[in-house]
């Protein structure tokens, strides 16, 4: 008895259109995973149904799920301080605030050379 290669009925699967899904996915998961150093992963799910209800099956039914899980980047953090109030603050509640001004540039003094 001769096996039909998975391949084979992997391009007939829905016209061809779970293959292709399957090679976007993975296009999409070596991308991600490149940009982001963390692995992911890439599911074939097949499931296989009776086609008929009866002893003698010769027909079935055949759903596909592909499932592609991409790696999230790194989200980051950020500080905030909490006011007596409960509220979010950048800024401490309890510092007062330091008023800044522009000061002009000043050239150094020029030093003399030795004689």
């Amino acid at each position: 008895m001769s096996t039909q290669a998975f391949a084979v009925f992997l391009q007939d699967l829905r016209d061809g259109r779970a293959h292709s899904e399957l090679s976007t996915g993975l296009a999409d998961l070596l991308a991600a995973v490149k940009d982001t150093g963390k692995g992911g992963s890439l599911t074939l799910q097949i499931k296989v149904k009776p086609g008929a209800r009866g002893k003698d099956v010769d027909k079935v039914v055949i759903v596909d799920n592909v499932k592609v899980d991409l790696p999230k980047p790194e989200r980051g953090e950020d500080f905030f301080w909490v006011t007596d109030d409960n509220e979010l603050s950048r800024k401490h509640p309890r510092q007062q605030s330091l008023e800044l001004r522009e000061v002009s540039a000043s050239q150094p003094p020029q030093l003399k050379e030795a004689q």
